[in-house]
């Protein structure tokens, strides 16, 4: 079940201090005025133009609840309801639409929430409805123009349809409303920022958290009718501190749920926070790395972050708009039927799974189905949505980041394993057989990055030799020729993409679970992009062949002039 909103914030937390109130009173006075409005909407027309073919309409209404922390300190915190609507609006018919035309055609409109009323009064309603379609409308009726005289001066290969039908869906749920304690976590919250005080080494951290409950109300004039209750939450721990030569190390804790009735407890946020301050203070003495190439173990949850990140980012395929250049295709189009894993990988995408990626209904009210993606190693099959692409044109229900494609629980399996200590054995052996001193085990990535806006630009220079920079890993370690492991810092992945799958060597026995927000920015970056996908991505550890670390040689910030006022303290 996916929150279809457009968050700026999307943290949260609880356990305690959360009660029901009563149902929602029948009838629904929201949805009978959408469907109202649907129906006047499909009977427009203007002169001998174009008339609608399709629209939808859906509207998010619920609260949300926020607090951050610095130290102990309340930064700010927020309590307000919401109503987010959204609409689509096509002319023309499903072979020949305004959409997916470089030169113009927005898929859909959109107004925010200072415009649109938060009483459920249907007229009120209709009336901001009907405003937005009267403007959709008439751009869409230019946009058709448009893309219509560009078509007369290109030659088309292959002209897809514009849109795919889809049979009517009908998801009507309901359950008591949730009523928040956010005074109770907002305590809590800075309870756990309080955390960081014992650690003056510090630079900056920073705990905060959202909660969001919801109705989620979709309908479409194909017949569809969708209303689901939904609530989304996430807790965020972040700290970060400076090495003597100034590099700026950083680490966090995301916890994610769409339970907000199971939060996580005060005790496990705290372990969290103390975690994240010990890694950093390790990270800052760390030595730095060097460049490095061999076989690299990614262990636990760094193997998921790596999975989510070349794998899962790559399991659809682009289409190139009308009057658009050569695309961006994605690593793995025009690959099906080819290996890309080796024979003992199988991958699916299984919405039905009780992890945090369990969706019933996706932004175009399609229900998804699972979906085996690779098997025995072959790509099988992508992620889609009702835009058709070549050799596909049926959804399978992964239109869920404000329509474009992600995945929802993307579970990898090997058949073949080994246990991480028998793979950290078969390390060590390579290196021997190499003259290597040392390989590396990478334990944790930054993804979703907590990143700053500078930082990330300074990455994205990370591509060279291989495309796509990947993140960064956070967690390295030297595993020397007699066991034993060392941290170091400062290095980054060169040339890593979907296509090092096929290098697997081998993988554990062991299975870890990344659970995150997708929202289509680099690195996943948490607070970019504008709608967000709930996925869980469940992997074992995996030993990877041939792959590159380099040195960072970026220019470091100098140090604080005076030292922290936390160290005079002490």
């Amino acid at each position: 079940m996916k929150l279809r909103l457009a968050h700026t914030l999307l943290p949260l937390i609880g356990a305690a201090g959360i009660c029901t109130a009563q149902t929602a009173a029948k009838p629904d006075t929201i949805f009978d005025a959408l469907q109202a409005e649907m129906k006047r909407t499909m009977s427009l027309s203007l002169q001998q133009l174009e008339k609608p073919y399709f629209a939808s309409y859906s509207i998010d209404t619920g609260h949300e609840w926020s607090a951050t922390a610095v130290m102990g300190g309340l930064l700010g915190t927020t309590s307000e309801p919401f109503r987010y609507p959204s609409m689509q609006l096509r002319v023309g018919d499903y072979n020949f639409d305004q959409t997916n035309y470089a030169g113009g055609g927005v898929r859909g409109a959109s107004y925010s929430l200072s415009g649109f009323p938060l009483d459920d009064d249907p007229t009120v309603i209709r009336q901001y409805l009907w405003l937005e379609t009267d403007a959709a409308y008439k751009a869409d009726l230019q946009a058709i123009a448009h893309k219509r005289a560009a078509l007369r001066s290109v030659t088309v290969s292959e002209q897809l349809p514009d849109f795919d039908k889809a049979k009517p869906n009908t998801l009507l749920e309901d359950r008591p409303l949730i009523q928040f304690d956010g005074k109770t976590w907002t305590e809590r919250t800075k309870r756990v920022s309080a955390v960081f005080n014992d650690y003056s080494n510090l630079r900056a951290s920073v705990a905060d958290y959202t909660a969001i409950d919801a109705i989620h109300r979709f309908v479409n004039s194909e017949g569809s009718l969708v209303r689901l209750p939904q609530s989304e939450g996430q807790f965020q721990i972040r700290a970060s501190a400076q090495a003597p030569d100034g590099m700026i190390m950083r680490d966090a804790a995301l916890f994610y749920t769409n339970d907000i009735t199971k939060m996580w407890s005060e005790a496990e946020l705290t372990k969290a926070a103390k975690t994240v301050a010990e890694n950093v203070t390790k990270l800052a003495a760390a030595p730095m790395g060097d460049n490095y190439s061999g076989p690299i173990l990614f262990e636990g949850v760094a193997s998921a972050q790596l999975m989510a990140e070349i794998l899962g980012r790559n399991l659809h395929i682009n289409r190139k708009l009308t009057g658009a250049g050569a695309g961006n295709p994605t690593e793995l189009e025009g690959r099906r039927g080819v290996r890309i894993m080796p024979e003992m990988f199988d991958v699916t995408d299984d919405p039905t799974l009780p992890l945090f990626g369990h969706t019933e209904v996706d932004d175009e009210g399609v229900s998804p189905t699972p979906v085996s993606l690779v098997e025995k190693g072959v790509l099988k099959d992508f992620l889609r949505t009702r835009l058709p692409v070549r050799g596909y044109n049926e959804s399978n229900g992964r239109a869920l980041l404000g329509g474009s494609p992600a995945p929802t629980n993307l579970i990898i399996k090997a058949h073949e394993t080994s246990s991480v200590a028998d793979l950290k054995k078969k390390m060590i052996d390579l290196c021997q057989q190499r003259g290597l001193t040392y390989a590396i085990v990478i334990k944790k990535m930054d993804f979703p990055s907590t990143a700053a806006s500078d930082e990330m630009r300074r990455l994205m220079g990370g591509g060279a030799g291989g495309g796509r920079p990947v993140s960064m890993p956070l967690y390295v370690y030297r595993l020397y020729l007699d066991g034993h492991e060392e941290m170091i810092r400062g290095v980054k992945l060169r040339g890593v993409n979907a296509r090092s799958l096929k290098d697997i060597l081998a993988a554990g026995d062991d299975e870890a679970t990344l659970n995150y927000l997708e929202n289509g920015a680099t690195f996943a970056q948490v607070g970019g992009g504008g709608y967000t996908a709930e996925v869980s991505v469940v992997a074992p550890s995996v030993l990877i062949d041939d792959l590159e670390l380099t040195k960072m040689e970026d220019e470091l910030p100098k140090l604080p002039v005076a030292p922290s006022p936390m160290l005079s303290q002490k």
